[in-house]
């Protein structure tokens, strides 16, 4: 993969205006776990149906249309329950996509590793990056998605797709935790104990957001976040959590040091170092009936694409679009959605000179 590929991109640090570069699309509601911390738990368990693949090629033919796309990622309900996966991926992969990113509960076997060595056979320039999620210890994960034996089959996940990757680079495979008042207090040793068992690129950290199955789950300490975090970034300087293999990677590592820090800040309610939300202008989210989003959480709707024949296009230059985009910048709307949080550090020109430093020291 060529780093030149990103040289597109760079200009929106300076112009905010233009096409979406990062989409989330909820691809099902269906799920085979019931995680008590999930906020999207009332459509998994109504099992919302997703797009179909003739919708979601019209999604990507119009977000081509309007310009390259640097990142798409596959949310859910489980997006490996899709038989169809692969084709939804290739969707976006015909037209160039860099990075296509699936977490996954791990529980979908067979199905997401032959999804997984289509993907990469079909769209020979895309790095796809699969993470597995874990909430603590056997006993804490399995009860927090009440799925018997799941931590070990997730465990089990991992090591295959380890397996997959000596044979294809374009493979990232990483683990995905979140942070609830059930396991704050055993996550971080948790983290390194899965780390050095399961040898992961990389380390998603979340912190439980929206609204959830079980509400008193989203009340942690943040002083545990933070140890969370700084338990990653002893990983990371111990070279015993490399990153994912792709160009500018030590960008990413930066950008993600940053992201965690805004996280922090705006959980605690500083706005101190407050970043202007790019959510709407340089990323949305599509949920599974069509709804675009700025994002997972604000709860607003730029229109939804099954009355534009899902041309993205027609949604995104809309008026109401214009209106959304002016709300979040006036009323400084922020929140601790990582996705969100990392593009307002990449794309921020203020951030430039602590990333540039960060990546240079690596």
């Amino acid at each position: 993969m060529n780093a030149l590929r990103y040289l597109p991109f760079a200009a929106r640090v300076l112009r905010r205006s233009g096409p979406p570069l990062h989409l989330t699309v909820f691809v099902t509601g269906r799920c085979n776990a019931r995680c008590r911390h999930c906020f999207h738990w009332r459509e998994v368990a109504a099992g919302v149906a997703g797009p179909s693949a003739e919708q979601l090629g019209k999604l990507a033919d119009s977000a081509a249309r309007m310009g390259p796309l640097l990142w798409v990622s596959f949310g859910g309900g489980e997006p490996f329950l899709r038989a169809d996966l692969a084709e939804l991926a290739h969707a976006f992969g015909r037209h160039g996509l860099r990075h296509l990113a699936i977490p996954t509960n791990g529980l979908v076997e067979e199905r997401m590793h032959e999804a997984v060595e289509r993907i990469l056979a079909e769209n020979p320039e895309l790095y796809l990056s699969v993470s597995v999620s874990f909430d603590g210890p056997e006993a804490i994960h399995d009860s927090i998605r009440q799925v018997p034996g799941g931590h070990a089959r997730s465990r089990a996940s991992v090591k295959r797709l380890k397996e997959q990757q000596r044979r294809h680079p374009r493979l990232g495979v990483g683990i995905l935790v979140t942070l609830t008042s059930e396991n704050e207090l055993v996550l971080s040793r948790h983290l390194e104990e899965l780390v050095d068992e399961l040898h992961p690129d990389n380390v998603t950290l979340n912190l439980a957001r929206g609204t959830a199955m079980e509400p008193h789950l989203l009340k942690v300490d943040l002083d545990r976040y933070r140890e969370l975090v700084a338990t990653k970034a002893k990983l990371v300087r111990e070279k015993r959590l490399p990153y994912f293999d792709f160009p500018l990677a030590r960008l990413a590592v930066a950008r993600d040091e940053l992201m965690y820090e805004q996280v922090e800040h705006q959980a605690r309610g500083l706005n101190g170092r407050f970043k202007p939300c790019t959510a709407a202008e340089l990323s949305a989210v599509v949920f599974e009936n069509g709804s675009v989003h700025p994002c997972e959480i604000l709860g607003r709707e730029i229109g939804n694409l099954n009355a534009v024949d899902w041309d993205l296009e027609k949604l995104w230059h809309s008026q109401q679009a214009a209106e959304l985009r002016r709300e979040i910048l006036a009323t400084r709307c922020a929140c601790t959605w990582e996705c969100a949080q990392a593009d307002n550090v990449l794309f921020d020109a203020r951030s430039w000179p602590r990333l540039l430093a960060k990546s240079l020291r690596r």
